[in-house]
């Protein structure tokens, strides 16, 4: 029998993949000077938590240690468990946080304001990486926003949500997460009141029946707790 929780708590073992990222977002003061509006010089007041998507998998290895994939590469880690409490030690951060086999939240300590990273396990047995290049798509999906859109992959950085290109040119930018393969969208509001506006990472594989799935966590308007959704990518007929 165990003597203490510490040794009794088990480590969290395979490929888990961040959600959504809830941050405390600053509140600026705008002062009116010579009849123009300027930021004040004071310190930002922090406001509510607001939700967004997050590009990032951990997979934790059998002698405490984990590798991630993110849009920044692969990186090692020094894993330690503390009774709930989960360290993981890398290079460049020290990330922490609380765990549970349903969940993952963990923080950075080179975050300035609190920000919580939402893990969770990828549940998938079987699967491979998907070979999306050189194909065109369709999407089979119940979100309204990606159900029947036509798409295509690439490598070419130009087509990173980042540098401004959305996907409403149905061409996506393709991130090599190690087993995975990832893509951020980012749909525009269409209206003043917020109407379709959306954006997510969706995580994709490849099933042990060859079909072709992803998954992601869609933020609306930034309040709401993004929830899980699936998709299937069928190969468009040419």
């Amino acid at each position: 029998m165990c003597s203490t929780a510490s040794i009794c708590a088990q480590q969290p073992s395979g490929l888990w993949i961040l959600t959504h990222v809830k941050a405390l977002q600053p509140v600026y003061t705008m002062v009116e000077i010579d009849g123009a509006f300027e930021l004040a010089g004071d310190e930002p007041q922090d406001s509510s938590f607001l939700y967004n998507s997050g590009l990032m998998t951990i997979e934790f290895q059998k002698t405490n240690a984990a590798i991630s994939h993110s849009w920044d590469g692969e990186e090692g880690w020094t894993v330690k468990l503390d009774k709930e409490t989960l360290y993981l030690y890398g290079q460049r951060d020290t990330l922490f946080g609380d765990y549970n086999k349903g969940g993952l939240i963990l923080r950075s300590t080179l975050d300035d304001r609190p920000t919580y990273y939402n893990f969770s396990p990828f549940e998938e047995k079987k699967f491979s990486t998907p070979t999306l290049l050189e194909e065109s798509w369709e999407i089979r999906s119940e979100n309204s926003l990606l159900k029947d859109l036509k798409i295509s992959f690439t490598t070419d950085s130009s087509y990173q949500v980042a540098s401004g290109k959305s996907l409403n040119s149905q061409i996506y930018f393709t991130y090599s997460l190690g087993k995975l393969a990832a893509i951020e969208y980012d749909f525009p509001a269409t209206s003043e009141m917020g109407d379709g506006q959306e954006l997510g990472t969706i995580y994709l594989f490849k099933t042990r029946g060859g079909k072709i799935k992803g998954i992601f966590y869609p933020v609306t308007d930034g309040v709401i707790t993004p929830t899980k959704s699936e998709l299937t990518l069928s190969k468009k007929v040419r």
